[in-house]
């Protein structure tokens, strides 16, 4: 874990991207860790660096796939809705617009879930939550 809070970009990313590689690999095993890698990832969403936003990104698309989405979207959820930092909520608003688009057939709660935290959203003081927010809503 120690690996993604790396101030070294590339560390980070290639400590989040063998995360990601681990979920898959451990399946239900690494699902006792999720307390723990939801909140990491999270906070990577904020890096100056695209690349390691994206590894982040691809982290909690991974967990989705391993454990649900809903889950991931409500522990995340909590930290990033509401994130002090305007890229976290926008980098996150757009994860769950890929996670919608990936299984929205097969989670219907994970609509549910969303509908409330993303309108907030789109009253949000930053242009670019607002337009990932309303980008979320059309993809639903």
């Amino acid at each position: 874990m120690d690996l993604t809070r790396d101030a070294n970009f590339r560390i980070a990313q290639g400590g989040l991207q063998a995360l990601s590689v681990a979920a898959v690999v451990a399946d239900d095993h690494f699902k006792i860790h999720l307390n723990a890698l939801v909140p990491a990832a999270v906070e990577r969403l904020d890096d100056g660096k695209q690349p390691v936003r994206d590894a982040a990104r691809q982290l909690l698309i991974t967990l989705m796939e391993v454990s649900s989405p809903t889950i991931i979207v409500e522990r995340a959820g909590s930290y990033a809705w509401t994130h002090k930092i305007w890229r976290v909520r926008d980098e996150f608003v757009r994860t769950v617009a890929s996670a919608v688009g990936l299984f929205a057939s097969t989670e219907i709660s994970l609509q549910r879930v969303l509908l409330s935290p993303v309108l907030q959203l789109m009253n949000d003081s930053n242009q670019s939550v607002r337009d990932a927010a309303i980008s979320c809503i059309e993809v639903s």
